[in-house]
């Protein structure tokens, strides 16, 4: 099974889909190692077309890696992943990735930041995910964007509305900043490559339930696309993950379409770009 239109085998391609099966430190709803190939089998009910940013998938080369295979305990999981997103990026490719759980950013975020040497992280997400510690692990899919900022120039964090408390201690401490969907590029810096993670528990539950966490409120469909918007050919997006769909909550499959139609949108607006009108 493989995303639509992407017609290209990895090595020819200049934009990679991976996915990243990992399901290590969930702690209430389960399911999100099912994830990629629900997105996959969700994007044969899409068009590859997109009306808002004019350009076609089949314009570019877009070719689909399937899932990575990782060892099953976490620390050999993130190595695996880590090393083989590494090559992928030396090659000069840019990379989508379907998780799997939200930790699944770390490995990314230290494989870009091994090629282009400092990397900015945009992440969309209702949870904070600053805690140092949860349930005594210090790398899971609570304490992510803690660990990432750690490494990466700085965060910016856009849709968090789910908070422990301590975290605004080390916000002000840190490099990492909330945001909103109008003003968070305001905080990025358009020399420095960016990653981007999108949780989708950012977006409304009414919207996208189908998630390991659901939080009241959130981004709108079309507050993402807006971000997309203005990322678009002004910021260096080197990646980009979709993690957390729990395909099990997911029955009428609207979860699994969300994802894979911002995928597509995704794709087109931050790197449409890239190879266009490729045969």
């Amino acid at each position: 099974m493989r995303f639509l239109a992407a017609n290209f085998p990895p090595e020819e391609a200049d934009i990679v889909i991976v996915g990243v099966t990992l399901e290590a430190t969930e702690t209430w709803r389960k399911g999100p190692a099912l994830a990629p190939d629900f997105i996959r089998y969700a994007s044969e009910s899409l068009e590859s077309f997109s009306a808002i940013f004019g350009l076609d998938l089949t314009q570019l080369k877009l070719g689909d890696a399937g899932n990575l295979d990782h060892p099953g305990g976490l620390e050999e999981a993130l190595l695996s992943v880590e090393k083989s997103l590494t090559q992928y990026f030396r090659k000069g490719k840019k990379v989508l990735i379907f998780g799997g759980e939200h930790t699944v950013t770390l490995p990314a975020v230290k494989a870009a930041l091994s090629v282009f040497g400092k990397v900015q992280l945009l992440v969309l997400d209702a949870h904070s995910d600053l805690r140092d510690e949860y349930l005594g692990l210090k790398v899971s899919h609570a304490t992510v964007t803690r660990r990432c900022s750690e490494v990466a120039s700085k965060v910016v964090l856009v849709g968090a509305r789910s908070f422990y408390g301590g975290e605004f201690d080390f916000i002000n401490k840190a490099q990492v900043f909330l945001a909103s969907p109008e003003n968070f590029a305001s905080f990025l810096e358009p020399s420095l490559p960016l990653y981007l993670s999108l949780d989708l528990d950012a977006l409304d539950p009414s919207q996208c339930p189908g998630v390991t966490n659901p939080e009241p409120g959130g981004l709108s469909y079309g507050d993402v696309i807006e971000i997309f918007r203005k990322l678009r050919k002004k910021f260096n997006v080197v990646a980009m993950d979709i993690v957390e769909l729990a395909p099990p909550y997911d029955p009428s499959f609207v979860s699994a379409v969300c994802a894979a139609k911002l995928a597509i949108e995704g794709i087109i607006a931050l790197w449409g770009y890239i190879s266009p009108h490729a045969p």
